[in-house]
């Protein structure tokens, strides 16, 4: 049984479907049920699944017409849930490159999420979460926030304050 599993041909289009807009417009709609995508993802994922440029095309298209696609909504989410997740606007910025999201296309972006206040006191909270044994504390400290996206100017006024503390 474990040997049928490692044996299967991915599950895809093939054939006719490959070129048939509603099988894609099918495919996208159960991937994006499991969760947001951006456009660029869409057209990835549908090409990885067997369909043809121009039947993904075509179901994209037809995801965007109804809303169910939408690049501004998609990055507005990403940037929000990164934020959350401790992460700073350089590194941001390198995640909508991949998702194929312009950061100039985003409303707003980034005087609307980042506020100097905001990024030193979040990057606060990163270091207060942040342990390290390096012989360099203050060295470490600065490369985990440069690392987190954080820019030199914010990571370094944030380790300063944090050593002060200590």
């Amino acid at each position: 049984m474990l040997n049928n599993r490692l044996n299967r041909k991915p599950r895809g289009a093939s054939g006719a479907k490959a070129t048939d807009p509603n099988a894609a417009m099918d495919s996208l709609v159960r991937l994006l049920s499991a969760r947001e995508r951006s456009v660029q993802e869409a057209h990835k994922r549908l090409a990885e699944k067997g369909f043809d440029s121009k039947a993904s095309s075509e179901a994209v298209n037809r995801a965007l017409d109804c809303g169910l696609l939408d690049d501004q909504r998609f990055a507005k989410r990403l940037i929000e849930v990164k934020i959350a997740a401790g992460w700073g606007e350089y590194r941001i910025n390198q995640e909508l490159y991949r998702f194929g999201i312009p950061k100039d296309s985003i409303e707003g972006y980034p005087e609307a999420f980042f506020a100097a206040e905001d990024q030193l006191e979040r990057a606060l909270q990163a270091l207060k979460k942040h342990r390290s044994r390096a012989k360099n504390p203050r060295q470490a400290a600065f490369k985990y926030l440069i690392s987190r996206g954080f820019d030199s100017e914010i990571a370094g006024a944030a380790v300063k304050a944090r050593h002060s503390e200590l």
